[in-house]
Protein backbone atom coordinates (compact mmCIF):
# COMPACT_ATOMS: atom_id res chain seq x y z
CA UNK A 1 0.00 0.00 0.00
CA UNK A 2 1.08 3.57 -0.65
CA UNK A 3 2.17 5.46 2.45
CA UNK A 4 0.06 8.56 1.94
CA UNK A 5 1.76 11.00 4.31
CA UNK A 6 5.22 11.06 2.62
CA UNK A 7 3.54 11.19 -0.82
CA UNK A 8 1.43 14.18 0.25
CA UNK A 9 4.55 15.97 1.52
CA UNK A 10 6.32 15.32 -1.79
CA UNK A 11 3.29 16.57 -3.74
CA UNK A 12 3.07 19.80 -1.73
CA UNK A 13 6.80 20.41 -2.06
CA UNK A 14 6.56 19.86 -5.81
CA UNK A 15 3.69 22.34 -6.12
CA UNK A 16 5.62 24.93 -4.10
CA UNK A 17 8.52 24.75 -6.55
CA UNK A 18 6.30 24.50 -9.66
CA UNK A 19 4.44 27.69 -8.76
CA UNK A 20 7.40 29.54 -7.27
CA UNK A 21 9.79 28.96 -10.18
CA UNK A 22 7.10 30.06 -12.66
CA UNK A 23 5.25 32.82 -10.85
CA UNK A 24 8.16 34.78 -9.37
CA UNK A 25 9.88 35.62 -12.68
CA UNK A 26 6.52 36.00 -14.48
CA UNK A 27 5.20 38.55 -11.98
CA UNK A 28 8.50 40.46 -11.93
CA UNK A 29 8.67 40.58 -15.74
CA UNK A 30 5.01 41.59 -16.03
CA UNK A 31 5.59 44.52 -13.71
CA UNK A 32 9.00 45.65 -15.03
CA UNK A 33 9.18 45.12 -18.80
CA UNK A 34 5.53 44.37 -19.54
CA UNK A 35 3.86 41.18 -20.66
CA UNK A 36 4.13 42.06 -24.37
CA UNK A 37 7.95 42.26 -24.22
CA UNK A 38 9.24 39.45 -22.05
CA UNK A 39 8.58 36.65 -24.53
CA UNK A 40 11.04 38.19 -27.00
CA UNK A 41 14.46 39.77 -27.05
CA UNK A 42 16.93 39.63 -24.16
CA UNK A 43 14.21 39.02 -21.56
CA UNK A 44 13.29 35.58 -22.89
CA UNK A 45 16.12 34.00 -20.87
CA UNK A 46 14.32 35.12 -17.69
CA UNK A 47 11.01 33.82 -18.99
CA UNK A 48 12.24 30.33 -19.80
CA UNK A 49 11.78 29.05 -16.21
CA UNK A 50 8.03 29.55 -16.62
CA UNK A 51 8.02 26.94 -19.40
CA UNK A 52 10.13 24.42 -17.49
CA UNK A 53 9.05 25.15 -13.91
CA UNK A 54 7.09 21.87 -13.47
CA UNK A 55 10.00 19.81 -14.83
CA UNK A 56 12.47 21.64 -12.60
CA UNK A 57 10.12 21.12 -9.64
CA UNK A 58 10.06 17.39 -10.41
CA UNK A 59 13.87 17.22 -10.43
CA UNK A 60 14.36 19.36 -7.31
CA UNK A 61 11.70 17.52 -5.30
CA UNK A 62 13.16 14.12 -6.15
CA UNK A 63 16.61 15.39 -5.18
CA UNK A 64 15.54 16.91 -1.85
CA UNK A 65 13.41 13.94 -0.80
CA UNK A 66 15.97 11.40 -2.07
CA UNK A 67 13.16 9.70 -3.95
CA UNK A 68 15.19 8.47 -6.89
CA UNK A 69 14.00 8.15 -10.48
CA UNK A 70 11.74 5.12 -10.35
CA UNK A 71 8.63 5.69 -12.49
CA UNK A 72 10.11 8.88 -13.95
CA UNK A 73 8.53 8.02 -17.36
CA UNK A 74 11.56 9.64 -18.98
CA UNK A 75 11.89 7.19 -21.86
CA UNK A 76 10.34 6.82 -25.31
CA UNK A 77 9.03 3.28 -24.67
CA UNK A 78 8.28 2.73 -28.35
CA UNK A 79 7.94 -1.04 -28.17
CA UNK A 80 4.26 -1.89 -28.22
CA UNK A 81 3.27 1.75 -27.71
CA UNK A 82 3.75 3.47 -31.08
CA UNK A 83 -0.01 3.76 -31.49
CA UNK A 84 -0.11 6.24 -28.60
CA UNK A 85 2.36 8.49 -30.40
CA UNK A 86 0.04 8.45 -33.41
CA UNK A 87 -2.97 9.13 -31.18
CA UNK A 88 -1.08 12.06 -29.65
CA UNK A 89 -1.53 13.83 -33.00
CA UNK A 90 -4.86 12.32 -34.03
CA UNK A 91 -6.72 13.19 -30.83
CA UNK A 92 -6.20 16.98 -31.13
CA UNK A 93 -7.19 16.72 -34.78
CA UNK A 94 -10.47 14.95 -33.89
CA UNK A 95 -11.15 17.34 -31.02
CA UNK A 96 -10.53 20.42 -33.14
CA UNK A 97 -12.66 19.06 -35.96
CA UNK A 98 -15.64 18.35 -33.68
CA UNK A 99 -15.28 21.69 -31.89
CA UNK A 100 -15.21 23.73 -35.09
CA UNK A 101 -18.10 21.79 -36.61
CA UNK A 102 -20.03 22.60 -33.42
CA UNK A 103 -19.16 26.29 -33.82
CA UNK A 104 -20.40 26.25 -37.41
CA UNK A 105 -23.65 24.47 -36.59
CA UNK A 106 -24.45 26.62 -33.55
CA UNK A 107 -23.14 30.08 -34.50
CA UNK A 108 -22.60 29.99 -38.27
CA UNK A 109 -24.00 27.92 -41.12
CA UNK A 110 -22.70 25.08 -43.25
CA UNK A 111 -21.16 26.39 -46.49
CA UNK A 112 -18.72 23.98 -48.14
CA UNK A 113 -18.04 26.41 -50.99
CA UNK A 114 -16.86 29.01 -48.49
CA UNK A 115 -14.53 26.44 -46.90
CA UNK A 116 -12.98 25.48 -50.25
CA UNK A 117 -12.64 29.12 -51.28
CA UNK A 118 -10.59 29.70 -48.15
CA UNK A 119 -8.38 26.61 -48.46
CA UNK A 120 -8.18 23.71 -50.91
CA UNK A 121 -8.47 20.14 -49.67
CA UNK A 122 -4.93 19.39 -50.84
CA UNK A 123 -3.55 22.31 -48.81
CA UNK A 124 -5.60 21.22 -45.80
CA UNK A 125 -4.38 17.63 -45.84
CA UNK A 126 -0.84 18.80 -46.59
CA UNK A 127 -0.94 20.93 -43.45
CA UNK A 128 -2.09 17.92 -41.44
CA UNK A 129 0.81 15.80 -42.71
CA UNK A 130 3.22 18.63 -41.92
CA UNK A 131 1.86 18.72 -38.37
CA UNK A 132 2.50 14.99 -38.01
CA UNK A 133 6.10 15.58 -39.06
CA UNK A 134 6.74 18.68 -36.96
CA UNK A 135 4.97 17.78 -33.70
CA UNK A 136 7.72 15.49 -32.30
CA UNK A 137 10.34 18.18 -33.04
CA UNK A 138 8.32 20.89 -31.30
CA UNK A 139 7.46 18.79 -28.25
CA UNK A 140 10.45 20.20 -26.32
CA UNK A 141 8.25 23.30 -25.94
CA UNK A 142 5.72 21.45 -23.77
CA UNK A 143 7.99 18.81 -22.26
CA UNK A 144 8.71 21.12 -19.33
CA UNK A 145 5.07 21.04 -18.25
CA UNK A 146 4.39 17.38 -18.98
CA UNK A 147 7.48 16.15 -17.11
CA UNK A 148 6.05 17.92 -14.09
CA UNK A 149 2.27 17.58 -14.24
CA UNK A 150 1.92 14.11 -15.73
CA UNK A 151 5.24 12.52 -14.72
CA UNK A 152 5.09 13.70 -11.11
CA UNK A 153 1.94 15.49 -9.93
CA UNK A 154 -0.52 12.95 -11.33
CA UNK A 155 1.46 10.00 -10.01
CA UNK A 156 1.53 11.47 -6.50
CA UNK A 157 -2.07 12.66 -6.59
CA UNK A 158 -3.85 9.57 -7.91
CA UNK A 159 -3.22 7.31 -4.87
CA UNK A 160 -4.46 10.16 -2.66
CA UNK A 161 -7.50 11.39 -4.61
CA UNK A 162 -8.31 8.63 -7.09
CA UNK A 163 -8.51 9.05 -10.86
CA UNK A 164 -11.49 11.42 -10.95
CA UNK A 165 -10.08 13.57 -8.14
CA UNK A 166 -6.73 13.77 -9.89
CA UNK A 167 -8.40 14.83 -13.14
CA UNK A 168 -10.40 17.61 -11.44
CA UNK A 169 -8.00 18.90 -8.77
CA UNK A 170 -4.94 18.42 -10.98
CA UNK A 171 -6.66 20.32 -13.80
CA UNK A 172 -7.60 23.21 -11.53
CA UNK A 173 -4.02 23.43 -10.24
CA UNK A 174 -2.68 23.40 -13.79
CA UNK A 175 -5.18 26.06 -14.87
CA UNK A 176 -4.45 28.38 -11.94
CA UNK A 177 -0.72 27.94 -12.61
CA UNK A 178 -1.31 29.84 -15.90
CA UNK A 179 -2.83 32.81 -14.06
CA UNK A 180 0.12 35.27 -14.42
CA UNK A 181 -0.33 34.98 -18.20
CA UNK A 182 -4.12 34.74 -18.23
CA UNK A 183 -4.54 37.99 -16.27
CA UNK A 184 -2.43 39.75 -18.90
CA UNK A 185 -4.55 38.51 -21.80
CA UNK A 186 -2.26 35.78 -23.14
CA UNK A 187 -5.01 33.19 -23.54
CA UNK A 188 -8.25 35.11 -24.11
CA UNK A 189 -7.36 38.77 -24.39
CA UNK A 190 -8.63 41.32 -21.89
CA UNK A 191 -11.84 42.60 -23.48
CA UNK A 192 -14.42 40.22 -22.04
CA UNK A 193 -17.02 40.23 -19.30
CA UNK A 194 -15.61 38.95 -16.00
CA UNK A 195 -11.98 39.70 -16.86
CA UNK A 196 -9.73 38.26 -15.56
CA UNK A 197 -11.52 35.82 -13.25
CA UNK A 198 -13.72 34.25 -15.91
CA UNK A 199 -10.59 33.65 -17.96
CA UNK A 200 -8.91 31.85 -15.06
CA UNK A 201 -12.04 29.73 -14.55
CA UNK A 202 -12.21 28.83 -18.24
CA UNK A 203 -8.50 28.04 -18.30
CA UNK A 204 -8.99 25.69 -15.35
CA UNK A 205 -11.91 23.94 -17.05
CA UNK A 206 -9.84 23.63 -20.21
CA UNK A 207 -6.94 22.14 -18.25
CA UNK A 208 -9.26 19.65 -16.55
CA UNK A 209 -10.49 18.47 -19.94
CA UNK A 210 -7.10 18.39 -21.64
CA UNK A 211 -5.52 16.80 -18.58
CA UNK A 212 -7.74 13.75 -19.09
CA UNK A 213 -6.27 12.97 -22.51
CA UNK A 214 -2.71 13.76 -21.46
CA UNK A 215 -3.03 11.59 -18.35
CA UNK A 216 -4.55 8.74 -20.38
CA UNK A 217 -1.74 8.86 -22.96
CA UNK A 218 0.89 8.85 -20.21
CA UNK A 219 -0.64 5.93 -18.35
CA UNK A 220 -1.16 3.85 -21.49
CA UNK A 221 2.26 4.53 -23.05
CA UNK A 222 4.32 4.51 -19.86
CA UNK A 223 6.11 7.57 -21.27
CA UNK A 224 5.81 11.32 -20.94
CA UNK A 225 6.55 12.02 -24.61
CA UNK A 226 3.14 11.27 -26.19
CA UNK A 227 1.59 13.77 -23.79
CA UNK A 228 4.20 16.38 -24.72
CA UNK A 229 3.44 15.80 -28.42
CA UNK A 230 -0.31 16.13 -27.92
CA UNK A 231 0.19 19.25 -25.81
CA UNK A 232 2.19 21.00 -28.53
CA UNK A 233 -0.33 19.94 -31.18
CA UNK A 234 -3.02 21.76 -29.22
CA UNK A 235 -0.83 24.79 -28.59
CA UNK A 236 0.69 25.25 -32.01
CA UNK A 237 -1.23 23.75 -34.87
CA UNK A 238 -4.20 21.44 -34.90
CA UNK A 239 -6.94 23.85 -33.72
CA UNK A 240 -5.82 26.36 -36.36
CA UNK A 241 -5.82 23.69 -39.09
CA UNK A 242 -9.41 22.78 -38.31
CA UNK A 243 -10.59 26.32 -38.88
CA UNK A 244 -11.19 24.84 -42.33
CA UNK A 245 -14.52 23.62 -40.92
CA UNK A 246 -15.65 27.08 -39.80
CA UNK A 247 -18.15 28.70 -42.14
CA UNK A 248 -20.84 31.33 -42.02
CA UNK A 249 -18.70 33.82 -40.12
CA UNK A 250 -17.53 36.03 -42.97
CA UNK A 251 -13.86 36.98 -42.69
CA UNK A 252 -12.16 34.47 -40.39
CA UNK A 253 -9.42 36.98 -39.67
CA UNK A 254 -12.03 38.90 -37.67
CA UNK A 255 -13.68 35.83 -36.17
CA UNK A 256 -12.94 35.44 -32.49
CA UNK A 257 -15.02 33.40 -30.08
CA UNK A 258 -16.19 34.84 -26.80
CA UNK A 259 -15.59 32.79 -23.66
CA UNK A 260 -19.28 31.69 -23.47
CA UNK A 261 -18.99 30.51 -27.09
CA UNK A 262 -15.80 28.67 -26.20
CA UNK A 263 -17.68 26.83 -23.47
CA UNK A 264 -20.29 25.70 -26.02
CA UNK A 265 -17.63 24.61 -28.50
CA UNK A 266 -15.93 22.65 -25.74
CA UNK A 267 -18.92 20.28 -25.45
CA UNK A 268 -17.32 17.63 -27.75
CA UNK A 269 -14.15 17.81 -25.63
CA UNK A 270 -16.20 17.29 -22.46
CA UNK A 271 -17.94 14.23 -23.89
CA UNK A 272 -14.65 12.69 -25.03
CA UNK A 273 -13.02 13.54 -21.70
CA UNK A 274 -15.79 11.76 -19.80
CA UNK A 275 -15.29 8.66 -21.98
CA UNK A 276 -11.53 8.64 -21.45
CA UNK A 277 -11.94 9.17 -17.70
CA UNK A 278 -14.15 6.08 -17.65
CA UNK A 279 -11.43 4.17 -19.53
CA UNK A 280 -8.85 5.13 -16.91
CA UNK A 281 -11.12 4.20 -14.01
CA UNK A 282 -11.91 0.85 -15.65
CA UNK A 283 -8.23 0.13 -16.31
CA UNK A 284 -7.36 1.09 -12.74
CA UNK A 285 -9.84 -1.44 -11.37
CA UNK A 286 -8.37 -4.16 -13.57
CA UNK A 287 -4.82 -3.42 -12.48
CA UNK A 288 -5.54 -2.80 -8.79
CA UNK A 289 -3.40 -5.22 -6.77
CA UNK A 290 -4.93 -7.42 -4.11
CA UNK A 291 -3.94 -6.02 -0.74
CA UNK A 292 -2.28 -8.52 1.53
CA UNK A 293 -3.05 -8.50 5.23
CA UNK A 294 -0.27 -8.31 7.80
CA UNK A 295 -2.04 -11.06 9.75
CA UNK A 296 -0.72 -14.59 9.16
CA UNK A 297 -2.89 -16.65 6.88
CA UNK A 298 -5.24 -18.99 8.71
CA UNK A 299 -4.14 -22.61 8.38
CA UNK A 300 -6.64 -24.93 6.68
CA UNK A 301 -8.36 -27.56 8.79
CA UNK A 302 -6.43 -30.89 8.78
CA UNK A 303 -7.76 -33.58 6.50
CA UNK A 304 -8.55 -37.17 7.59
CA UNK A 305 -5.36 -38.39 5.93
CA UNK A 306 -3.31 -35.85 7.92
CA UNK A 307 -4.87 -37.05 11.19
CA UNK A 308 -4.07 -40.69 10.37
CA UNK A 309 -0.46 -39.80 9.60
CA UNK A 310 -0.18 -37.97 12.91
CA UNK A 311 -1.55 -41.03 14.79
CA UNK A 312 1.04 -43.31 13.12
CA UNK A 313 3.82 -40.95 14.13
CA UNK A 314 2.72 -41.01 17.76
CA UNK A 315 2.51 -44.84 17.94
CA UNK A 316 5.86 -45.48 16.26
Amino acid sequence: MTNKKPELKRLLLFLLFAFGIAWIPAIILNETVGYENWFNGPYVIFGLPTLYAPALANIITRKITKEGWENSLFHLNFKGHLKYYVLAVLLPFIQGLLSNVTATLVYGHWDFHEMLARQSLSDYFGSILLMFAMAPLLAWNTFGEEFGWRAYMNQKMEPLLGTTGTVIIGGIIWGVWHAPLTVKGHNFGTDYWGFPWLGIVFMSVWCIVMGVFLMWLTKKSGSIFPAAIMHICNNAGIPHLNRFFLSGFGDLEEYEQTIPQMFVCMIPYLILAAVFTYFMIRDGKKQKPVLQSDEPAEKPAPSAADLQNDERCLTE
